[in-house]
């Protein structure tokens, strides 16, 4: 049994952005949702979110009404599409490093995020993590598509050490040293969790808590190195059912 497990928060951590705004930004600029209030709307909910008050289950029930008219199948399509197309630039340098790093050595790795789980997956595979090294938000499915609600509990503060206590349990490593890498002061739980934590790029709230606390702060750049990690070869654009919601 690995006697350490290295655990990584995604959006500002890994990345140099929000991976669930980016989406609703590429949603609109595909066309998939035209509704011209669709990106003020989502703002709203990540100052919530900024504040510590959002509820993660308002946040997926209007981003994913938005995909209403998609079936699953194309949901996955376009995510995949989005990652390989517009997050590559945005990889920290410091933090492909790491990954690439602790890989080599064989390490245990997992991402725990409070994004939707196709959205995160997609993304997290231009960094080598497999689709069971992802702890995300998991969506229900009605039928071929996807629901707007969520499955099971969201890894959203206090959920992100209840999911990952039940995924070390589902993979034998119940007993491991957890090592946190995050940017937000909403990952508190988990960074009490891990036997030791890391602040990465945090806001002055988190960097005042980080120090009192005495976690390691950090300070990551994106290079052109991390955007060469771009798939040659991205997946197509979802069919045409999918496109033009209001």
């Amino acid at each position: 049994m690995a006697d350490k497990l290295y655990v990584f928060d995604f959006d500002y951590t890994l990345i140099d952005m929000d991976s669930s705004t980016g989406w609703c930004r590429f949603l609109a600029d595909e066309g998939v949702v035209r509704d011209p209030s669709f990106l003020q709307k989502e703002a709203q909910l990540m100052e919530q979110y900024d504040q510590g008050s959002m509820d993660v289950h308002d946040y997926i029930r209007f981003s994913m009404g938005a995909l209403r008219n998609c079936t699953a199948a194309e949901v996955d399509a376009l995510s995949r599409r989005y990652a390989q197309e517009r997050l590559p630039q945005h990889i920290f340098a410091e933090g492909l490093e790491l990954v690439q790093h602790l890989r080599e050595r064989g390490e245990r790795m997992v991402i725990v995020s409070a994004s939707a789980a196709f959205i995160v997956r997609s993304a997290a595979a231009l960094l080598g993590f497999a689709a069971d090294e992802v702890i995300a938000v998991e969506i229900e499915r009605a039928g071929a598509y996807y629901a707007d609600t969520i499955a099971g509990r969201p890894p959203f503060q206090e959920g992100k050490v209840e999911c990952l206590k039940a995924w070390q349990n589902a993979h034998g490593l119940a007993g491991a040293q957890v090592l946190f890498w995050t940017d937000s002061i909403n990952d508190l739980p988990l960074c009490l969790y891990a036997a030791r934590a890391h602040a990465v790029n945090p806001s002055p709230v988190f960097a005042a808590e980080a120090e009192r606390r005495g976690f390691e702060i950090l300070h990551w750049r994106h290079s052109a190195a991390a955007a060469a990690l771009q798939d040659p070869h991205p997946s197509v654009a979802a069919g045409s059912a999918c496109l033009a919601l209001s």
